[in-house]
């Protein structure tokens, strides 16, 4: 009788034991699961804090565009403009070309254009004016280490103005020379009207 009580209670404490096993066994594995999981979340944080750092904030109305020729993309943009001397400036991207300077101004937008006679885009620059009858271009191309004009500035007043509108492009009559519109006064002799403003077209000269 007392062998049987001592083979029950030696089976009671082998069962005590492998539970006590298994319990150890599965907080161990809980446990390593768990730094698995928080090791992961942190690698993944890791990388996303690593992407935004490396993501790069193109600015608003910036063009992207090839200026120098040598198949280098990078993007143009107004950094600021100063209203006391109604200045815009014109940076790009990595200060990789020198700044532009438009006077008389208080804001732009920008465009890149191709031409042919160019192996490289230009730059159209719509000025904004004081007086917002007017919009007012410039045509900058990068050549020798300095930003020329292609041709001079033009105006065209805002009643000549439509959504379809290029200010300016290729002559296709004469390679050496760009086409452009431009707006003149013009006083009605009629009466009617006391005035109005013409939209006219030109073919310019090409300034290298």
């Amino acid at each position: 009788m007392k062998a049987i009580s001592v083979i029950i209670l030696l089976l009671v404490l082998g069962c005590k034991e492998t539970n006590n096993k298994q319990i150890v066994e599965t907080d161990l594995n809980s446990i390593e699961a768990t730094e698995a999981i928080e090791a992961t979340e942190a690698i993944e944080a890791a990388a996303v804090i690593e992407e935004k750092e490396n993501l790069v904030v193109v600015p608003e109305g910036a063009v992207d565009a090839n200026f120098t020729g040598k198949e280098d993309m990078f993007y143009a943009y107004v950094k600021n403009v100063n209203l006391n001397t109604q200045t815009t400036y014109i940076h790009f991207e990595n200060e990789k070309l020198p700044q532009l300077s438009i006077p008389e101004s208080i804001g732009a937008t920008l465009q890149a254009l191709k031409m042919k006679n160019f192996d490289r885009n230009l730059l159209l620059v719509n000025a904004k004016l004081k007086d917002t009858n007017f919009n007012e271009y410039y045509l900058y191309f990068w050549n020798d280490s300095i930003w020329k004009q292609a041709v001079n500035r033009f105006n065209i007043h805002k009643s000549n103005m439509n959504d379809t509108l290029t200010p300016i492009f290729d002559n296709p009559k004469d390679s050496t020379q760009l086409l452009r519109y431009y707006s003149v006064f013009d006083l009605d002799k009629s009466g009617v009207k006391k005035y109005s403003w013409i939209l006219l077209q030109e073919s310019v000269p090409i300034e290298f």
